[in-house]
């Protein structure tokens, strides 16, 4: 259980295995997740990103929630960027290509972490959706600013409609590649091509496109500044408890964003 990596032939495998609650991500689940991502870029030349079952089902709300009743928003915030964001940053300073293998649900944070990636594979049973704004949030991991640089409008479309893109549509809108036959399947390949090519070579790919895309650390500090004010709000709780109220009693499923 929990951030697990597996390298082979050159290739890491990050695989996220919380399946009581859909690979939703706290604090703590962050951090170890950082961690293992780190491992993995040294000692590999390609990682893969994955989830079992879900790709990750957003943040931990019921965390979160808890969280913010005990502590201050000056104090949240800290805990937001030193921790949700450092798996942000481990795939910003990763040495080597990092592929996301969205084969389930990738919603709220766990969107932001596929966008993070240099490369995105959806399957047929995978999908994505920005379900922040449904918890009253922001897109903090830095999703809308992927987005936005796909398209100006795309960020504003998926917070005011939270539909959900399966794979076809994720490649439509340039969000990801479908994969028919299974993401983790065409992401291992993809890695696999990509650890046979110049070590260096790759790498000034990877480290060239992310200075193109890649948000600056005052962004992200406006961006966890921000949601540590909307964690400590009324509302947050409020909603948080709504979200609660719909799902069934003893179901392992998440309250997630």
């Amino acid at each position: 259980m929990g951030a697990e990596v597996a390298v082979q032939d050159d290739v890491a495998v990050v695989t996220l295995r919380w399946p009581e609650k859909r690979n939703a991500v706290g604090p703590a689940e962050a951090e170890e997740l950082a961690l293992a991502l780190t491992e993995a870029g040294t000692r590999s030349r390609a990682v893969v990103l994955t989830g079992e079952g879900a790709f990750c089902s957003g943040g931990d709300l019921r965390t979160f929630a808890r969280l913010t009743r005990e502590a201050s928003a000056e104090e949240v915030m800290p805990i937001v960027y030193g921790k949700i964001h450092a798996v942000v940053r481990a795939l910003r300073d990763c040495p080597v290509p990092t592929i996301a293998a969205v084969d389930g649900a990738a919603v709220g944070l766990g969107m932001d972490y596929a966008l993070a990636c240099d490369l995105r594979f959806v399957g047929p049973d995978g999908w994505m959706r920005q379900g922040w704004a449904r918890a009253g949030l922001i897109a903090a991991g830095a999703g809308s600013y992927f987005l936005s640089g796909i398209n100006d409008m795309l960020a504003w479309q998926l917070m005011l409609d939270q539909r959900r893109l399966d794979g076809p549509e994720c490649e439509t809108l340039g969000v990801a590649a479908f994969a028919p036959d299974g993401a983790y399947a065409a992401a291992h390949s993809v890695a696999r091509q990509l650890a046979a090519l110049p070590e260096r070579t790759v790498a000034g790919y990877a480290a060239l496109n992310r200075a193109r895309r890649w948000p600056s650390d005052e962004y992200l500090t406006r961006c966890a500044q921000t949601q540590a004010q909307l964690l400590s709000s009324p509302e947050f709780r409020a909603r948080v408890e709504e979200i609660l109220g719909v799902v069934p009693s003893g179901s392992a499923k998440p309250a997630t964003g």
